[in-house]
């Protein structure tokens, strides 16, 4: 077949999927195109598809249980971040509406709160558990 003949059956077919014909597709490919167009330009567009080639690889190759853990894992860290971000915030926010630092015995004695002494318990185990593994390695 020539290479004006494949043209000619390309063209046709575009032509009468309705579909491509809809001016929303029609709009939105030349916004893709435009948004897409230094990406091929520069040559990074490769590294986009290189990386998606590689998750669905991998994707393939996770069973159902494998794929149910990682899933666990990514949202144990979205959760880990959105907690840290939050108390943060509100950390942040209470020092803020502080008039003055406090003093040493205002610290001492926040050390009286369940809730203060809880959360450095998790910082000392936290960080005995990375020297742990930092003398291991």
């Amino acid at each position: 077949m020539s290479e004006q003949k494949q043209l000619n059956t390309i063209e046709e077919n575009l032509m009468s999927n309705a579909a491509l014909n809809n001016p929303a597709t029609i709009e939105g490919i030349q916004s893709l195109i435009e948004k897409t167009a230094p990406l091929v330009q520069a040559g990074r567009f490769n590294h986009i598809i290189d990386l998606l080639s590689l998750i669905s690889d991998n994707i393939e190759f996770l069973d159902e249980a494998s794929l149910e853990k990682t899933t666990k894992v990514g949202e144990e860290i979205l959760a880990l971040g959105w907690t840290t971000g939050n108390a943060i915030r509100m950390a942040n926010a209470q020092t803020e509406a502080l008039e003055k630092p406090p003093g040493l015995f205002q610290l001492m004695s926040s050390l009286n709160d369940p809730d203060v002494r809880r959360s450095l318990h998790f910082f000392i185990g936290t960080m005995r558990i990375i020297g742990r593994q930092m003398k291991n390695n």
